[in-house]
């Protein structure tokens, strides 16, 4: 038995069974053998549908180490005879402390505490559940909206969409859907302008979920204060111009990190053994991290920007947002693969003192060493 998988997949090889013969592409194209393998492993970089692959060939199993499954035309592959896996939810805590991280450190020099705030989310399956319990544990009191959730889930309500419109901070976690009863492509758009005034609007689910024109839109006219951007239209090309008026503007690695790398590997892996009869085990868990830090920090802003790479990453595609648009693309698409991975909150141990010094540190699942 053979596979084929997308070489950025974290530790695919390492963790597929040894039994199972392991063969890496370059995501930028699949090989012309491709159904050749009985399974192909791909992200969302890679589209799988009637003209990416025509003929299924010996392909029994695909799947991707994404949350997301738009990039795979799950109708046509499953018509193919063809069975599906993905890895949702592996990285919902990952974009949820993205989330908070870009929230405290937005509002450090501001006269606007977490206890002014209210956020809408927008999308509450695996990372919406997420972004709304770490908001909680800072008294950012959360509206939970999800109207397909609250059709096939009894135990949840979901908030209506005027309520939306009450709150100061938005933050999107929706699959990027064109068609149905809710349709979320655009979900932000001109119906949104001069309605209220947001004081943040954070996009890390889909491009496209928001217009960015309107979004940019808002900006220069006042009614928002910050843009926050991972998720872009028409990735991996971007609009720099929206990059350049981003708070934080970021190549779509809000769910990235050592963990929910893992964790997305393990699960496709694990599906892909039960889909064979293939035996699997689990690795051990990883030993805790303890980052190189200064003895002293000034504000839990300049600390949490050593902690997570969010500051890093806006300033490397702002970078990129200068280069003319035939390299922007690819250099987006490099930058998100090829950067090293962090790790997530709960792993990390820091000396006790910046703890003491900065609590939040320790809501957000930071330990002592």
């Amino acid at each position: 038995m053979k596979v084929l998988a997308n070489r950025y997949l974290y530790k695919f090889s390492e963790i597929m069974p040894e039994s199972v013969q392991v063969d890496l592409f370059d995501p930028k194209k699949l090989p012309q053998n491709v159904t050749d393998y009985d399974a192909i492993f791909v992200n969302t970089t890679t589209p799988l549908n009637e003209d990416t692959l025509p003929d299924s060939g010996n392909i029994t199993f695909v799947a991707t180490g994404s949350s997301g499954t738009d990039h795979l035309d799950l109708d046509y592959l499953h018509s193919k005879g063809i069975s599906t896996g993905d890895a949702n939810g592996c990285n919902a805590l990952t974009v949820a402390e993205y989330i908070i991280t870009a929230i405290l450190v937005s509002l450090e020099s501001e006269t606007f505490t977490t206890t002014d705030l209210k956020a809408g989310v927008i999308g509450v399956g695996s990372v919406g559940t997420e972004v709304s319990q770490l908001l909680s544990k800072f008294s950012i009191p959360g509206v939970l909206y999800d109207p397909p959730r609250a059709e096939r889930d009894p135990e949840f309500n979901s908030a209506y969409f005027a309520e939306l419109k009450e709150c100061n901070i938005l933050t999107f976690h929706t699959p990027l859907t064109a068609g149905g009863q809710y349709p979320t492509h655009h979900l932000l758009n001109e119906s949104w302008l001069g309605e209220t005034d947001f004081h943040m609007l954070i996009n890390s689910a889909r491009g496209g979920v928001i217009d960015e024109d309107v979004a940019l839109r808002m900006l220069n006219k006042g009614y928002l204060k910050h843009l926050i951007v991972d998720t872009w239209e028409n990735e991996p090309e971007f609009n720099p111009a929206v990059a350049d008026a981003a708070r934080f503007a970021t190549p779509h690695i809000a769910g990235y990190s050592i963990q929910s790398k893992r964790r997305a590997t393990e699960m496709i892996v694990r599906q892909f053994c039960e889909h064979t009869g293939v035996d699997f085990s689990a690795s051990d868990n990883l030993a805790p991290y303890k980052p190189e830090l200064k003895e002293s920090y000034s504000s839990l802003k300049e600390i949490l920007l050593e902690l997570h790479p969010l500051g890093w990453f806006d300033q490397k595609l702002r970078e990129i947002a200068k280069l003319d648009e035939e390299n922007r693309g690819e250099s987006f698409s490099l930058l998100r693969s090829e950067a090293p991975l962090r790790h997530e909150y709960s792993n990390i141990r820091v000396e006790p003192h910046h703890l003491s010094r900065f609590p939040e540190l320790e809501k957000l699942g930071i330990k002592p060493v």
